[in-house]
Parts: C-alpha cells; structure tokens; sequence
C-alpha cells in the first residue's frame, strides 16, 4: 500500500509559490511570471486530487503517477526554497555590511548568475510538470472540492471529556489473577511459573496485562514487579540488564557487563523473593534462548510468576508452564463492541440522536470485528460525523473490503479508514511518526517542531504554529493514532508511543519516503527516501548518505559505537532536521560547511564536545531550532545570532562553559523558547523587554550583575504568560562581593515578578532577606525552591498558596520557619504533599500540613523532628546528616502515622527524634546508611507486617550482628523479602 498524500504538498507548494510572487524579489529576479505559471499546473493538478488519492487504493498505474507528482512537487518546494532562502541572505548580506558578505557559501554577490540558474530550473521543472498534468487525462479523473480540512479544536474541545474506556476485559482479568493466586502455593514443582495471553494486533493484550499489573490485589502478592517491552529484541542480555536496571534503579555499572555476571547478578537479586515479570509483545519463538533467559529468572521465590503477551499461539503453548496458564484473548462481544463504540462515537456530550445512527453503527460495529483498537479508532471518527448520509458513506465505504500490506503484517481496514479521513496535514504529521522506532517514547515537543520545521502545519489567521501543532497532537491522541500520554508537569515533559498497529499503518504510508536503518538492515529506496533514522550513527557512514541525495530529516537516537560523526552529513543540502541526539558525544566542531545546509529549520547537537559555533551557523536563516543542552565545552554563541529572525527555540541548558549572551538577542522577537539568559559582560536583562512570545522553563542567572529595579524590571517578566516555569539565580555565592547589597537585591528581585499563570519557581542564591510581596499572589504555582539563599529569614505568605505541592529548601542558614507570621494557623499549605529541608539549622519546627506525604531531612537542626508528630499523613520520611546514632528508640516500631519509607543517611544525631516519631507500623523500607557508631537494629522490626526491604550500609557493627543465620540481629529481618547489607544481597 502506498498513500503519497499529495494533496498536502501541493497544497504546501501553492501557498509558498503564492508567498513569494507576492515579494519584491520576485519581480527584481524576473521570476513572477515563472512563478504564475506553476500554480496555474498545480490548479489544474489540483482539482482531480481528492478523486486520485481516493482511486488509487486499486490502481497501481495511479499510485505510480501520484508517486511522481510527489517527487516533482518537492522539486518545486526545493526551487522555491532556495529562492526564498536567497532573499533572507541578500538581507543578511544588508544588515551585516560589506564586510560580511555571505558569498563564500552562497550567490548573494552575483544575482545574475542565480538569476540564470533558478530560470533554468523553472524550465525544467515546468517542463516536468506539464507532463505530469497531462497524464491525468488518461485516469479519467473527476474535478471537484478539495478534501475539506476538520477543524482540530473540536477534537481538543471533546478530548477532556472521554477517557481511555477499558470495556468488556474484567472477566477475563478476574481469571487470570484467580489463577495467579490460587497456583501461589499449589504449584509447588517449580518456584516461577509463566501465563501466557495470546490474541491477534488490536485485541487489548497489554491493556489487559496492565490491568492484572496494575491489581492491588496483585501488589500484596509480590515484593516486587517489573513490565519489560520485548518485541523484536529478544536478547537474554538487554532483557537482563533491563530487569536489573528496574531493581536498582541505576544502569550505569550494567552497560558493559557481559550476559553470565548480568545473570548470575540478577540470580543474586532474584533469590528467594516473589516477583511478577510481565513480558510484553514476545515474538521470538527460539526454544533455546527462552530457555536461557528462563535460566536465569528460576531462582526466584515460590509462586514468582511470569506473564507473556504474544501474537503466537505457538510460543504460547510452549512457554506456559502449564497448558491451563495459556489464556487465548478473545474478540469483544457484541453488546460489549457496541458501549466501547458508542462511548467513543457520542461521548458524554452526544447523545444517541436517532435510532438510524443506532442502525448503522452496529452495522459498523460488525465490520470491526470485535477489536478494542478498531472500535475506538472507528469510534473516534463517527463522533466527528454528524448526519446519517456521513455515517452511511462510512459503513458502505470500499475500505472494509479491500487488503493492505503493511511492512509484516496486514493493515486494519478501521484504520486505515479513519486514516483517509483525516485532514491531509494531519496524515503528514501521523505518518512521519514511523521515523520512530516501534515502542519509542515521543516527546510532545520534538513531534511539534519536526511538523513546523517540514511545513505541515497549516497556517491559520494569527494563531501560531506550534500552537496549532499542540491541536493537531491532541487530535491525534483523541483519534487514538497516538496513545500512553504521560505528562509531568514536573520535568516540563509530555510523552506518548503508537500501538503496533498504528505503527504498522503509518510505515505502509511512508514506505519510500521514510527508512530506518537498524543493526544489519541496508537503506531502501535510496532516490526516494527523505526521513532517515537509526539507532546507532555507525549505521549513517558516507557511503550510505552518498545513496541518499534528497534527505530532508536525518536522526539519531542512540550513538553507542562513539564514532566521530560523518562527513557526509553536513553535505545533505536539503536538509531541514538534523537531530544526532546523543550521537554527537563525539562531534568536537562544528564545520564551517554547516552553512551550506541553508534549508535547515531544526538542528540538535547536544552533548557534543564543541567549544563555539561555527560562524556560517548565522547563514542558516531558515533556523527555528537550536539545541546545544549539555555542551559543555560551549565557551560562547555566535556573535551574529542575533540576524538569525526566524529562530524559535534556542536550549543551551547545562552548557556549563557560557557565561555570557551574544549582544543584540532582544532582535530575536520570534523567540517561544530560550532555556537560559545570561546577564553579564555588557549584555543587560533589558535585552528580554520584547521577547514577550517566550514560555516553557525559562532561566535568567547572573542577576548580581543587574544594577537596580528599573533594570530588572525592563525585562518584563510579568508579560510573559507563556512561561510556566521560572529560575532566577544571582550567583553571589561565587562571587569576590561579599557585601552585596541586600537592599538592592530585593528591589530586584521584587521588580522580577512573574506572570500569575506561572506554575514552577526556583530562586537561588538569592542575597537578600525577605521574599517579595507578588509571592502570595501565584495561586498556580505548584512547586518552589530556593537554594543558597543564606540570609532569607522570612518565607511569609508562601504558605496560603492554594496549588502549591512542593517545597525545597536548601542552605537557608538564618530561616527560622516555613511561615512566621501564621505559625499557628492550622490551614497553611493546603495541598503541600512533597517537603524537603536540607542544611537549614535554623528551621526548628514546622507548622501543620495536612496532606504532606514526603518529607526529607537532610544536615538540619533536630529540633524540628518534635513536629513531625503533627503530620500524620506522612509516607516517606528521609533523615540525613546525622552521625553519633548509637541506637534507635525502642517505641519507634509500636504504632504511629501512616509512615511507608524511612532512610537514615550519613547521621549526626538522632536521640531527639524519639519525641516526634512514637511508632512507624507502616514502614515498608528502612535504610540505614553511613552510621558507624550504630550499635545495633532496633527491636520491634519483626513485628512489622507491611515492612518489605532493609538497607544497611556503612554500618560495621550492625553488618556484624546481621550475618546471616548467625548474627544477633538476624532474627530480626529474616522473615523480609529483601535484605541488602553494603553491596551484597542477603535474600
């Protein structure tokens, strides 16, 4: 199957060839009349699309000619591109002077000879697209209205307010986790036994696998659980590595270790605890590398347990350890289709309107055979339907009937149905996601900027683009091409994956345009291919980017071979993305040749070892995104940056060498995303004023150099509503003025005031002694940090925040509470759930907090832990700093506050801590670390029913009383399922 989606880059054409014609330049160049001829073909082409792209699904001769009207409308997009590009460099060439002139790289200094080269590209290309035009007439194609474009807000409006429904699976759920728990002490020939669910693409098997997962009934019968994704990859040693990382939480000492020390580590972990391994998409049917891996995981406790999802009976039946454990999924029943497509197709908005929808829908419902997917998918399209001749075309639609292929496996009609029904822009920005490799996590925001970078997104009024890109995903995420959405708000990050089948649909889409290229594969379609990809950059050597000469995006998403990047990148003229992702940990240097990729929108090296930007980076005038995060070598940007207008997103987060801006960055008006200004060596925060289209995480540091308020307030953060997250640091820790004036610092800081949609703040070493007054007014802030601020005395006001969630204080030497001036008030910090002190000796108590969960203690004054009595929601409670502890208080373990987690880490003092805990009954882990005077463990912990994991390090005489089967302490943690003394696991 081959879907060109023509109609979208034509489209693209005609809107940039009608942008152009329309500038000065066009008639300077004597090129308006060439540029009215192509839209006049383009016109004529344009009018029979909708009627080709839908005939062309059983005409082969009729793919192959929208295939060359493809390739011949990227020709064109290519001739305009490079004539448009002209023009911005000619104005670069203006704005710099003489002395700058760009010709080194481009024609700029010679319009006469560019002028005779883009005629004669014209010619040839209008040549080329008569011919194209003229063969329509051969398929008898029918003039008529463009496919109409769906408006994504409707989606958007409507996403709220339907969930992801699980319909039809709680009996099959209930079964399986009956066996689980009756088989936990009944099987007792083996200590892990393995379930298997099998079922074709689309039945549900993982969302059914979650369920059980996700049980509470579940949790209580393991120690621990992991989920791995196995598809294709099914490596004992990946697999392995991936189990151990779950465990410890930390890969970094797993990478290089060979399989037989990663398996007897793991044999180390796994001994005599009870774990759930859930094995998701398994499709390796290797007897003997299942045996392998199974090797290694038998050594778990009685009644561990693993669950396969695969599409193969097969290897269902000959993995399950017991022909009963084997549980085929089934189809949804009819009734159960139906309340999933309609709760997809009507929502809680839409009622049934006629029993004529209700007709057809179940005669729709029919034809989806009873796979979840289909249903929502299907579903999802009809509720955009409103009127019974839309929902008949959809039901006697030739799609149901007819069979696609897609790169392994056969494509769902219900798919590809609501695929074709998709805006032409909307099927670009979906099916570039087979970029991706099956299963990757996609950040929200890259997805973005690849779909403004390669014009997908169409423009509307003055909405801007990556606003309008935000719409087309959660259409996308409404319609189900894209799912799993995670978003934490914390990290400033949203995630989502495609299903399988998704996945599959979207690769038969782009067949030719877009190749991946993975270990032992070879690039197909070399003339055709425009989106490249691969896991690792050995893959991309020169002989490889030799084949492919129209690449437009190129993109690296591993890089663990730690080759220097090849040369033949940078000679990938039509490029518009260049993403070596963590590939580029090996680039020492930009070339200067960068500068001939002047098509480029969006480049990321980050982590690379470069020093400085080449300067033809500034000729890069088609530039929106630069990322350099974790540079750390970079010393300095580009002087010229400033010439660079259509730069939308610059990251230079963790370039730890930059200490200073390029003057003139305030010319940047176009600027959404900047991650850090620096302030210093002449450059002033006044440069922000206009840069009022910023947002995201935003940081200013270097506010010592910032002379007074009037200063600080020129940059105009209160206009600034798109940032959600703000970090201001002044650095005067570093720095030789020890008397900073503090008065100063606090007009600042006061002048510094943000916009109240802001929802994150971090204010770091701040020298003055009060927070400002705008701090009480933030009712979105949901975290805040200060860090360094050694002489703030007073936090007053913070704590009536209604949204705020999170609290941090580190080296805050002369605070003395949380909110003194309501010390009493029983109705501060309403939704505070996560509180961490960390060397602030002089905080000795904190008020009532109702809801916090986490609390950590770090190096501060024990004083404080009288309060901690008052928190009787706590769940995680760290202690750190702490060294003379000889021995815990004997009452700790008898019954207090719902506490879960308790670590003791490198302790001072801790006897005052026995009048604030009374009893810790629902401690689940204890950790007691870097106590060398610790005499022994307290009495009481075998009294601890929900108590699961104990972690001792750096203990000598507690290491010496737990010795196993012999130590005096041993009676007292031998009953738990994970005991780890230093860096050896006991059990």
């Amino acid at each position: 199957m081959g879907d060109p989606i023509v109609s979208s880059v034509v489209n693209q054409v005609m809107e940039r060839s009608t942008s152009l014609a329309a500038q000065d330049f066009a008639v300077l160049w004597g090129l308006k009349s060439d540029l009215r001829s192509l839209r006049t073909i383009f016109t004529q082409i344009q009018a029979v699309l909708a009627d080709a792209e839908v005939k062309q699904r059983k005409n082969r001769a009729l793919q192959d000619w929208l295939r060359k009207l493809r390739a011949a409308s990227f020709e064109v997009e290519n001739v305009l591109e490079e004539v448009s590009t002209e023009a911005l460099l000619r104005r670069l060439h203006v704005e710099r002077g003489i002395k700058n002139r760009v010709s080194t790289f481009f024609s700029a200094s010679n319009p006469l000879q560019f002028r005779i080269m883009m005629v004669q590209k014209v010619k040839d290309i209008k040549e080329l697209l008569n011919a194209i035009a003229s063969e329509r007439i051969m398929f008898e194609l029918e003039e008529g209205i463009n496919i109409s474009e769906v408006v994504a807000d409707i989606e958007t409006r409507i996403i709220s307010s339907i969930d992801s429904e699980i319909v039809g699976r709680d009996e099959e759920k209930e079964v399986i986790i009956d066996k689980i728990c009756t088989n936990l002490n009944s099987l007792d020939h083996d200590h892990v036994h393995v379930y298997a669910i099998w079922g074709v693409g689309g039945l549900g098997k993982t969302t059914l696998a979650q369920l059980i997962f996700n049980d509470s009934r579940v949790n209580k019968l393991f120690d621990f659980k992991v989920w791995l994704r196995v598809s294709n990859d099914f490596s004992i040693q990946r697999l392995a590595r991936e189990f151990l990382k779950c465990i410890e939480g930390d890969s970094s000492n797993l990478s290089l270790m060979e399989l037989e020390p990663l398996q007897q580590r793991l044999q180390e972990k796994l001994q005599r605890r009870r774990f759930l391994l859930v094995l998701d998409d398994v499709k390796n049917e290797n007897n003997e590398e299942w045996n392998g891996l199974m090797q290694a995981l038998r050594c778990g406790g009685k009644g561990s347990a693993i669950l396969v999802t695969t599409q193969s009976m097969k290897l269902a039946d000959t993995i399950a350890t017991l022909p009963s454990l084997v549980h085929p999924l089934g189809c949804l029943s009819e009734s159960d289709s139906w309340l999933l497509f309609k709760h997809y197709a009507f929502g809680v908005e839409r009622e049934l309107e006629s029993t004529e929808f209700e007709t057809i829908g179940k005669a729709i419902v029919k034809k989806c055979e009873g796979l979840p997917l289909a249903l929502k998918v299907i579903g999802s399209l009809m509720c955009l339907k409103t009127s019974i001749s839309d929902w008949s075309c959809i039901l006697q639609s030739e799609v149901w009937e007819l069979t696609y292929e897609g790169t392994h496996t056969q494509i769902l009609p219900s798919l590809k149905l609501s695929y074709d029904n998709l805006p032409p822009h909307m099927r670009q920005c979906f099916a570039l996601c087979s970029i991706f490799p099956k299963h990757h996590e996609m950040d929200k925001q890259l997805l973005v900027e690849l779909w403004v970078a390669y014009g997908f997104v169409p423009s509307r009024g003055d909405s801007d683009l990556y606003d309008l890109g935000e719409e087309i995903f959660n259409a996308l995420v409404w319609r189900s091409f894209l799912q799993d959405v995670k978003e934490c708000i914390f990290e400033g990050v949203t995630t989502c994956k495609m299903h399988d089948e998704m996945h599959n649909l979207a690769q038969s889409v782009m067949k030719y345009e877009c190749s991946s290229i993975m270990s032992g594969e070879i690039l197909k379609f070399p003339e055709e291919v425009l989106h490249l990809s691969s896991n690792d950059i050995i893959y991309l050597s020169n002989e490889v980017m030799a084949k492919a000469k129209s690449l437009r995006s190129l993109i690296t998403f591993e890089g663990f071979s730690r080759i220097p990047t090849p040369d033949y990148i940078f000679e990938q003229r039509y490029l518009r993305v260049l993403h070596l992702g963590s590939s580029s940990d090996m680039l020492t240097d930009l070339p200067e040749s960068v500068g001939n990729l002047k098509f480029l929108r969006y480049l990321n090296v980050s982590r690379s070892k470069i020093a400085a930007l080449p300067n033809s980076i500034v000729q890069l005038q088609n530039l929106q995104t630069l990322k350099l995060t974790f540079c750390e070598n970079l010393s300095e940007l580009p002087e010229g940056i400033r010439y660079m207008r259509n730069l939308r997103h610059l990251n230079i987060h963790g370039c730890c060498s930059l200490d200073h801006m390029p003057l003139g960055m305030g010319q940047l008006r176009h600027l959404r995303r900047l991650s850090t200004f620096l302030v210093g060596q002449g450059v002033q925060v006044s440069e922000l004023q206009e840069l009022n289209l910023l947002g995201g995480e935003f940081s200013i540091k270097g506010l010592t150099n910032v002379k007074d308020s009037f200063q600080a307030q020129s940059a105009n953060l209160k206009k600034k509503q798109n940032i959600n997250c703000l970090n201001l640091s002044w650095n005067w820790k570093n720095s030789k003025e020890d008397n900073f004036p503090v008065n100063n610092s606090e007009g600042i800081l006061e002048a510094l005031q943000p916009h109240l949609n802001l929802k994150m703040l971090t204010i770091s070493d701040y020298p003055g002694s009060r927070v400002p007054y705008w701090m009480g007014s933030l009712v979105n802030l949901v975290s805040i940090s200060f860090e360094g601020c050694r002489r703030c005395e007073s936090l007053s006001s913070i704590g009536k925040l209604p949204s705020l969630k999170a609290l941090e204080l580190k080296e805050m030497d002369v605070l003395k509470y949380l909110d003194d001036e309501e010390r009493n008030n029983r109705n501060l910090f309403p939704c505070l759930d996560k509180l961490i002190i960390n060397e602030c000796p002089c905080l000795i108590e904190l008020p009532y907090i109702p809801k916090l969960e986490l609390l950590q203690i770090i190096k501060s004054n024990e004083e404080i832990f009288r309060s901690v009595k008052e928190l009787n929601c706590l769940k995680k409670f760290t202690v750190e700093g702490c060294h003379g502890i000889v021995s815990f208080p004997s009452d700790w373990f008898q019954g207090t506050p719902d506490l879960r987690s308790l670590s003791i880490l490198d302790c001072l003092r801790l006897e005052s801590l026995e009048d604030g805990l009374q009893c810790l009954k629902a401690l689940e882990e204890l950790q007691i670390m870097g106590c060398p005077n610790l005499r022994c463990l307290p009495d009481g912990l075998q009294n601890l029913e929900k108590l699961k994991s104990v972690v001792i390090r750096d203990c000598e005489m507690v290491k010496v009383r737990c010795e196993k089967d012999v130590g005096e302490d041993w009676s007292k943690i031998v009953h738990l399922p994970y005991v780890k003394i230093d860096d050896q696991v006991m059990q």
